[in-house]
């Protein structure tokens, strides 16, 4: 139920009209941006759905310290970003990032919780800054509160996939190391094609 209410909202703010979001600098225009951003890139979509499947693989307190890890490290990058800072080796440590968290689906790692929330908060500071570096000048905020909403989706996208194949015990557990392995594949691919 979740799941449809999301997916038909961000449907929604997909499709609203362009000619609100014609004024450059207005916060709006920075907003649709800012929600759009993850989206745009496999990298980022790959990354957040899987810290998702990770979240509510490990369950409990891990549920909601891994996303709010990743959006508070991803907020603090994008700043670092917006700042003027640059940071090497950054689309590199995006893809690691990638197949990092698909080898963890595939080996069905059970990390602790602290280590799990640091090395998702380590990795999303890099996303951040990829995000920081793309965002308009003129809408700070309005962008940062829009790549906020966009992940939040990715992220609860990938916790209602795990929670709905976790009902399903051995297939179950099958699913999310496929869905390793594809997302190790697609960030091998990336980093051959990048």
């Amino acid at each position: 139920m979740i799941f449809r209410t999301i997916a038909a909202l961000a449907a929604l703010l997909i499709t609203l009209p362009g000619q609100a979001l014609a004024h450059i600098g207005d916060p709006v225009h920075g907003i649709e941006s800012g929600f759009l951003h993850p989206f745009s890139g496999l990298d980022h979509q790959l990354a957040m759905v899987a810290v998702g499947l990770i979240a509510a693989r490990l369950g409990g307190p891990a549920l909601w310290q891994l996303p709010v890890a990743f959006v508070s490290a991803m907020v603090a990058g994008a700043a670092v970003a917006m700042s003027g800072t640059t940071v090497p080796l950054v689309e590199t440590a995006i893809l690691a990032s990638v197949i990092i968290y698909g080898a963890a689906l595939i080996i069905n790692a059970n990390v602790p919780v602290t280590l799990a929330v640091t090395g998702s908060a380590a990795f999303a500071f890099f996303h951040g800054l990829a995000h920081g570096a793309e965002g308009p000048a003129a809408a700070p905020l309005g962008y940062i509160l829009g790549f906020v909403g966009g992940t939040v989706i990715l992220l609860v996208t990938g916790i209602a996939v795990c929670r709905g194949v976790a009902r399903y015990d051995v297939a179950g557990a099958a699913a999310l190391r496929i869905a390793g392995t594809v997302i190790v594949s697609a960030g091998v691919g990336l980093a051959y094609v990048a």
